[in-house]
């Protein structure tokens, strides 16, 4: 039987679902990374679990305004996630990312029952990394984000949203370049006294940290700056105690994944963002 459990509190539902995810902090570094980050005050838009048989067998997490987060414990048959999206069928749901499969299957079964439509933002692959094969090739070195870098920080910022179809305004920008500069795994690739790439470390949790936020100004493209600026802050990240790093790329873009394949990252796992929205 399929059932669908609504959590109030955070810390009851961090105590549920933890244990769960961190089976695979990789297949689940999203939710996983955003669950270590709340507290008891964090107030979240939605947070539940749906039930197969009284097991935990789908964990929902919404913090993003667009999207919450789908994390596949067990596979379902079509029939038991068709089940699923007649529970949500009354949950305000704006979009979903998780496991490719599972989200296109469920998000149309959900769009049908809501008489919306359901459209796909984002295909993406996920990929772990156990050890660099491919070190720095690129001149330069890696220096951490500090305060006195927020202006080119915050402009980074911005085009990377701009690039990723999720433009952001400059305030915004700053407090996202602030948060990642107090956390202290922002870094940049500097050549001769000149910033040329970045890349960011981003929810940590027991074992794994992902790699976010990677991007280089158009004119330092095709240099390698990308390339050696995430494979020595993977290996920082690896000699700092995490034990994996994780990533996401997007699927259309055959370049990023070659690089960071050659890196040494590997496929886990194809990610799906679907966004809803009303008929036209």
């Amino acid at each position: 039987m399929i059932q669908l459990h609504r959590y109030r509190e955070v810390q009851e539902f961090k105590n549920q679902v933890e244990p769960l995810l961190s089976k695979n902090e990789i297949l689940h570094n999203l939710a996983l990374g955003i669950l270590y980050s709340l507290n008891e005050n964090s107030k979240p838009n939605f947070m539940g679990v749906i039930l197969k048989n009284n097991r935990a067998v789908l964990v929902l997490l919404q913090t993003h305004p667009q999207q919450i987060i789908l994390s596949q414990i067990q596979q379902l048959t079509e029939r038991e996630l068709s089940e699923a999206a007649e529970l949500l069928q009354e949950t305000e749901v704006p979009g979903l990312v998780g496991e490719r499969q599972t989200v296109l299957y469920l998000s149309q079964k959900l769009a049908d029952l809501k008489n919306q439509e359901a459209s796909l933002k984002m295909d993406q692959r996920i990929y772990r990394l156990d050890k660099v094969k491919k070190a720095a090739d690129a001149e330069g070195m890696l220096v951490k984000a500090r305060v006195e870098h927020l202006s080119l920080v915050t402009e980074w910022v911005r085009e990377f949203m701009y690039i990723i179809w999720e433009p952001i305004s400059k305030e915004q920008a700053v407090k996202t370049g602030e948060a990642f500069i107090k956390a202290g795994r922002l870094f940049l690739w500097e050549v001769n006294g000149k910033y040329v790439s970045m890349a960011n470390a981003a929810r940590p949790t027991v074992h794994n940290v992902t790699i976010n936020y990677v991007y280089t100004p158009r004119e330092e493209r095709k240099k390698g700056y990308a390339s050696s600026c995430v494979s020595t802050l993977s290996q920082l990240m690896l000699d700092s105690g995490f034990q994996t790093t994780s990533l996401y790329t997007d699927m259309t873009n055959p370049t990023s994944n070659k690089i960071y394949m050659e890196i040494g990252y590997e496929h886990v796992a194809d990610s799906a963002l679907v966004l809803f929205h009303e008929k036209k």
